[in-house]
């Protein structure tokens, strides 16, 4: 019947279109989202910088930007940036602040995970002792090998701007029969069972233990956790 007929053609013809008029209305919908939040669907300094913004499904990943900030904190940064001060107390009083907030010793802001990695190694080297902390990269006379528990990491370039000796190691017998007398820190991304063998073996043998978990906060509560389990 042609009734039917031009039903039939009609519909597969939708068909055919289907995935450019999801794609469009796909687009619209972002484009009516983005103005309703007030940012605008091309309005924004990253597409003024020719950058694609992307729909982030990973998580809290660095290379993806980590994570979106609350308007408390952009409000915060907003304030700081009227004002000078010493950065020597801001340091100070921003370290005590952080220890309150996560239960640990102590706490420093740094420029990113790599400046973190660095700055952990350092301190584990030189510790307080001036002169030692002016003499890095150069370890003479100082403990200056760190143990990679699992092995090399794509990021360990920061630990060797120290000037640190990089030992892999796998199993938790590998790791603990790799401490030595020049031994100044382990250093792992493991989570749960592993991690908790690694710390065992780190107080064990009186090391510090570093976790690279940069990925893993939010949720802010992981610090606490983390310091209740000993790790440095």
């Amino acid at each position: 019947m042609p009734g039917n007929g031009s039903t039939r053609r009609s519909f597969f013809k939708f068909l055919a279109a289907a995935p450019l008029l999801g794609q469009i209305a796909a687009r619209d919908l972002y484009a009516h989202a983005s103005t309703a939040v007030g940012i605008g669907a091309k309005q924004n300094v990253y597409s003024r910088l020719g950058v694609k913004t992307v729909i982030n499904c990973r998580g809290t990943w660095t290379y993806l930007s980590g994570s979106l900030e609350f308007p408390e904190v952009r409000q915060a940064q907003l304030e700081a940036s009227e004002y000078f001060v010493n950065m020597l107390e801001l340091q100070r009083v921003v370290g005590r602040r952080l220890s309150e907030l996560t239960g640990a010793q102590s706490g420093i802001v740094t420029s990113g995970s790599a400046g973190a990695m660095a700055a952990a190694t350092a301190a584990c080297m030189a510790g307080t002792d001036d002169k030692l902390i002016w003499q890095l990269p150069d370890t003479t006379g100082m403990k200056h090998e760190v143990v990679m528990a699992g092995g090399r990491s794509a990021f360990d370039s920061a630990i060797r701007l120290t000037g640190a000796k990089l030992v892999l190691a796998n199993s938790p017998e590998e790791i603990a029969n790799a401490i030595t007398e020049n031994t100044a820190m382990i250093y792992t991304t493991d989570l749960g069972e592993k991690l908790e063998q690694q710390v065992k073996i780190a107080k064990d043998h009186k090391v510090p233990l570093l976790l690279d978990d940069a990925a893993g906060i939010p949720p802010v509560g992981n610090a606490r956790l983390y310091a209740n389990m000993g790790i440095d």
